[in-house]
């Protein structure tokens, strides 16, 4: 039985994408991986969204992804998948096979780069509720697509039967807080709570349901800081987000000016024993380069001890 969306709460990982060094799907890698995060007690689960490379692969290889992860993922997990494309039929595609799949939900992204108006956007996913079977997030993903979707438009999605709830990568903090706290209360919305200055929104205001991260890079500890504010020991909570805003400086100092941390989440995960394998070509890890792997494996010791 799927997990309803009211369901939907505390911190999902989404999973990168095993490649190997070829650039080939790395099936037994990816079962190795699912495996390790379901380890650490994620309130759910995430595959096939940007950490999952799902713009650099076929619809063939997506649909194997999912196939993969809903063997490797039991039911008492909420799985959710990206089915975001630039074709909107490949995205029906994939959020029926979903459904077959028995996952939970979708993450459905605006069709990149094809400049849609808001009027547009609104009839697109409209369409696209009507012929997918499962709850859709709307994932607002600008660096992806283009588009940093108005707080104003997202209200408007949300009153579309099967739109249930957003997944919010805006890069603006303010934007952020304000779509937490207009739409949070009542919708799925998933944001970087776990951010300083999007958190108190959260943990005080009660506003949004959980954070969609790259990865789980404190482990089952971030889990924890949810676990613990809705037990209200929210100070205890502060301190993992204190952490993770830490390790997250730590590794961006490593990486080249401009990368996002996320975009090594592969190499990062190596430094700390889990192989993830390597992003598809023409993306590159940092992998061979031993002087950046010595301080991330020491950066991953300093906060994982």
């Amino acid at each position: 039985m799927r997990h309803h969306h009211r369901e939907w709460r505390g911190y999902f990982p989404a999973a990168p994408t095993p490649f190997d060094r070829d650039a080939a799907l790395d099936p037994g890698r990816l079962r190795e991986v699912l495996a390790w995060f379901v380890g650490q007690r994620p309130h759910g689960l995430v595959v096939n969204g940007t950490t999952g490379e799902w713009v650099a692969q076929s619809v063939d290889e997506r649909q194997k992804v999912l196939e993969i992860a809903r063997g490797a993922v039991g039911p008492e997990t909420p799985l959710l998948v990206g089915i975001g494309s630039i074709r909107p039929e490949d995205s029906v595609i994939l959020g029926r096979h979903a459904a077959e799949m028995g996952a939970d939900g979708a993450l459905l992204t605006i069709p990149p780069a094809r400049w849609l108006r808001d009027d547009e956007i609104f009839e697109f996913y409209a369409a696209m509720a009507k012929q997918i079977p499962l709850p859709l997030l709307v994932y607002n993903v600008p660096a992806v697509v283009g588009y940093d979707i108005p707080v104003e438009l997202l209200a408007r999605l949300l009153t579309i039967d099967g739109i249930v709830g957003v997944k919010d990568n805006t890069p603006s903090g303010q934007r952020r807080i304000t779509t937490l706290r207009d739409l949070g209360e009542h919708h799925a919305i998933f944001s970087d709570v776990l951010e300083p200055s999007a958190f108190p929104v959260f943990a005080h205001e009660q506003r949004g349901r959980g954070q969609i991260g790259s990865g789980m890079p404190l482990g089952s500890r971030l889990a924890d800081a949810f676990e613990l504010v809705w037990r209200g020991e929210i100070d205890q909570a502060c301190v993992i987000v204190d952490n993770l805003t830490e390790f997250k400086s730590a590794v961006l100092e490593v990486l080249c000016p401009g990368q996002p941390w996320h975009a090594q989440i592969k190499a990062l995960m190596f430094a700390a024993g889990v192989d993830a394998g390597f992003p598809r070509f023409p993306a590159t890890s940092i992998r061979d380069d031993k002087s950046a792997m010595a301080r991330l494996a020491a950066i991953v010791e300093e906060f994982m001890e």
